[in-house]
């Protein structure tokens, strides 16, 4: 018989961890609201209902800010503690499920999810990569052209993209590899496009009910607390000039911050008539996309006048693109980030309405009303709005995700607004933008700005200094720009 000699070399198995998710922040969180459930009164205009919902909502929004586990799985770990424990005041077991699951038949998530799959066809067509290329070709003559060209691609593509990462995803690695071709020694060159990149990012999902998931959760939020149904048509009639104002300022404000020693950029239209080349002549599937995509800002501009909701126009672009087999039904399957985001957008979603229907909200929105009355004044509703925005645009520090942020804290922000005699539609729209400008602040504010800082252009330091510059200075352009041209639509 061969005599078997063990190999000396072979590597141990890695041992395991017993618990995947953060076992001590999780503790802490558990603990804090055990304590809050048995042992602190319950304030007098709240039921019991309204406060154990809270203290699962709460728990649920820290334990994503402190990442004890992903997103999807702290929602599911939610639901369950919800229905467990029946924190709305359900009488039964099947009750208290139904209550905790109840989003997920909402029409809004699933537009974000369709949306999702939409996106990817850009993705794998190629035709938002062509989109920016095209635009290089002509204008990429100097750093400055540059960074408009990727902000034009952005918003050309925003409107059925409502990932953010996703279209950061599609521009970013042109915006690098031209830093790279032009000038590989200039650091601030690449600094200058990736920051640009991210702020146009931004700017886009202000302009477009669809440009960004936290946008349609804000149009849930608005028809709840406010009672104002926001259209697809309506959100641009409001909100795309002062996006179009930020695409023409924050590039040129960047460009001054960083000032990249590149300046004139002329192998940019050549690099980017050399990779139209690599891609070829326009595939059928991009010529099928465009045709679907136009038909579907078509059915999402004029669905009141033809009948059909925004989520009813997305379900018949994605079965558009299945029967003509830009998409199949894998890239379906695969799309990772939409079936996630449904997951923890209906769950979110589902306690923010329970927190609405219970009293909690509008409990916590005259509170803070009441508050900000007594240190204001008799402020007019302009500078009280002014100064609820700059407080709303800080808590970006706290928060990991931009959806999650308008979720756990838009009702709260508009429904005090309301109070202190805001208009509500006001209200909605500041709200819209801060958002999204705030996901720039911090290293962390966006699942976008990790993969933008894997290009290593920016340090830690860098990333929040800049980012400061940009969310801060894009809140006045549009904080100034909104008011002025909603004054002009007779809003104010």
């Amino acid at each position: 018989m061969t005599k078997i000699i063990p190999n000396k070399h072979v590597t141990p198995p890695v041992r395991e961890p017993f618990f995947a998710i953060k076992i001590i922040p999780a503790i802490i969180i558990v603990v804090l609201s055990t304590l809050c459930w048995h042992f602190i009164s319950i304030p007098p205009a709240l039921n019991m209902a309204a406060f154990h919902t809270a203290i699962i909502f709460v728990a649920t929004i820290v334990a994503i800010v402190i990442n004890v586990l992903p997103t999807g799985a702290v929602a599911i770990i939610a639901v369950s503690a919800y229905a467990l424990l029946h924190a709305g005041g359900e009488t039964s077991a099947k009750a208290a499920i139904m209550a905790a699951t109840s989003n997920f038949n909402n029409v809004l998530i699933w537009l974000i999810v369709i949306a999702f799959m939409i996106a990817r066809a850009f993705a794998k067509t190629g035709l938002g990569k062509r989109i920016a290329l095209i635009l290089l070709r002509w204008f990429g003559q100097s750093s400055l052209r540059i960074a408009y060209c990727l902000g034009i691609a952005d918003f050309l593509i925003a409107p059925a993209t409502p990932s953010n990462t996703a279209r950061s995803a599609i521009i970013s690695p042109i915006a690098d590899s031209l830093a790279k071709v032009i000038n590989k020694d200039d650091r601030k060159l690449g600094q200058y496009l990736i920051s640009s990149v991210s702020a146009m990012n931004d700017a886009s999902a202000v302009g477009f009910q669809t440009g960004f998931a936290g946008n349609l959760a804000l149009v849930g939020i608005a028809a709840s607390v406010a009672g104002i149904n926001m259209t697809f048509s309506h959100w641009a009639l409001y909100l795309l000039l002062p996006a179009a104002i930020l695409l023409l300022t924050m590039p040129f404000i960047l460009f001054k911050f960083i000032d990249p020693d590149t300046k004139h950029t002329p192998q940019a239209p050549a690099y980017a008539k050399q990779a139209l080349l690599h891609l070829g002549p326009v595939s059928l599937a991009e010529w099928k996309l465009i045709a679907v995509f136009i038909a579907l800002i078509i059915m999402w501009v004029g669905g009141q006048s033809l009948h059909l909701h925004s989520t009813t126009s997305a379900f018949i672009g994605l079965s558009a693109l299945l029967i003509l087999g830009v998409l199949n039904w894998d890239d379906v399957k695969s799309e990772k980030g939409a079936w996630d985001t449904l997951i923890w957008f209906a769950v979110l979603m589902g306690l923010a309405s329970q927190l609405k229907k219970l009293g909690f909200t509008a409990w916590v929105g005259h509170g803070v009303s009441d508050l900000i009355s007594q240190h204001m004044g008799h402020a007019s509703p302009t500078l009280i709005l002014i100064v609820m925005m700059i407080f709303y645009l800080i808590t970006a520090y706290f928060f990991a995700s931009g959806t999650a942020k308008v979720v756990a804290l838009g009702p709260v922000i508009i429904g005090s607004l309301m109070a202190l005699g805001v208009n509500p539609l006001i209200s909605i729209l500041a709200v819209a933008g801060i958002t999204n400008i705030g996901c720039n602040l911090t290293t962390y504010s966006h699942a976008r700005n990790p993969l933008l800082m894997g290009y290593q252009y920016h340090n830690d330091k860098q990333w929040m200094k800049i980012g400061f510059i940009i969310s801060v200075g894009g809140a006045i352009i549009f904080m100034a720009s909104g008011i002025i041209w909603w004054s002009i639509l007779g809003l104010m």
